[in-house]
């Protein structure tokens, strides 16, 4: 894992996932921790050599890879963790992780794994996601829903991190279908990070008077150094979501209505995606899940039952029985 210095008293520790590092006024903050024991002990070892001790961790979404080493510095330092409802839920009791991706059924074994199943950790606050300091920090939380149910973002000076609000393109093209609960909610969250780096959506500051992000921190690989860097990618990732729901459309386009796994399989062959693993399958399929509830939602697909199969039909093909 490697220390990188983005501004004075701010840090990356970029390994598997971003790990964020501030320091205030003789007090540490932690943003997200990585995915086990391992990585939180490296953390802590990183963190030492600046000769600070961590006061306090906010958790942006609650994946196993961004709060699975949270067990571990809670036990040696004591650092409070901060995150909100949902996520502080899952982090609570992480059997819920792999539990949603099986529908609500017991998972079996090759989803409970530590890069679905991390180890407990209690928040000691639950956020609202909307708060201007943590610990005495003065910070600004984002609340950017759409790949988590209550993901969030954090802002510190120049630096903005953003969790896995958005993905990097070469993450993107390698994995082909990111994982989103939300379509429809991750792409509000993409135009709100937009409209966040142009300045437009700090509320009560005028525009002229906010500074611009020097730093735009992905909760994996790559550090975008400018806001119009980062406002590419983002635009990038947007495609990707935008594309995944015309596939279902040109799926469902002959006027046949599908099942979710033949929508899914469509979905994975437009994409460039070949499911071989249970768990590549569970997690393309939640994305996929998402976006047909994001075109019922839209009024542009309606489910129906036929012969005990839940099918998917495009709404304009024939008039829908469910009104």
């Amino acid at each position: 894992m490697q220390l990188i210095e983005l501004e004075k008293n701010v840090w990356v520790i970029q390994g598997g996932a971003n790990i964020g590092v501030i320091a205030h006024e003789g007090r540490c903050l932690l943003i997200d921790s990585g995915m086990d024991k391992d990585v939180g002990r490296e953390i802590l070892k990183q963190v030492q050599r600046l000769g600070l001790v961590p006061n306090a961790l906010v958790v942006t979404h609650a994946h196993a890879d961004h709060f699975g080493g949270a067990h571990y510095l809670v036990r040696q330092t004591g650092l409070k963790v901060y995150a909100t409802r949902v996520e502080a839920a899952v982090m609570a009791g992480p059997i819920l992780e792999p539990l949603y991706l099986f529908s609500g059924a017991q998972p079996p074994r090759e989803l409970q794994q530590k890069f679905l199943l991390a180890k407990p950790c209690l928040a000691d606050v639950v956020l609202a996601g909307t708060e201007q300091s943590i610990e005495q920090i003065p910070l600004e939380l984002l609340s950017l829903p759409g790949h988590s149910v209550e993901q969030i973002g954090l802002a510190y000076g120049e630096t903005l991190f953003v969790g896995d609000a958005f993905l990097t393109p070469e993450i993107l093209d390698k994995h082909g279908i990111p994982f989103y609960t939300d379509i429809q909610m991750g792409l509000t969250s993409l135009d709100r990070l937009i409209a966040r780096l142009d300045g437009t959506q700090k509320a009560g500051v005028p525009k002229e008077e906010q500074r611009a992000f020097k730093h735009i921190v992905a909760g994996h690989g790559e550090i975008y150094a400018s806001a119009e860097q980062a406002k590419r990618v983002i635009g990038y990732t947007a495609q990707r979501l935008e594309s995944i729901l015309e596939s279902i459309r040109d799926a469902l386009a002959a006027g046949d209505a599908r099942s979710g796994a033949e929508v899914l399989q469509c979905v994975a062959v437009a994409q460039g995606v070949d499911l071989s693993t249970l768990s590549q399958y569970v997690l393309c399929n939640t994305t996929v899940q998402a976006a047909l509830s994001t075109l019922y939602a839209r009024g542009e697909i309606y489910p129906l039952l036929r012969e005990n199969t839940l099918l998917w039909q495009r709404k304009n093909d024939r008039e829908c029985p469910m009104g």
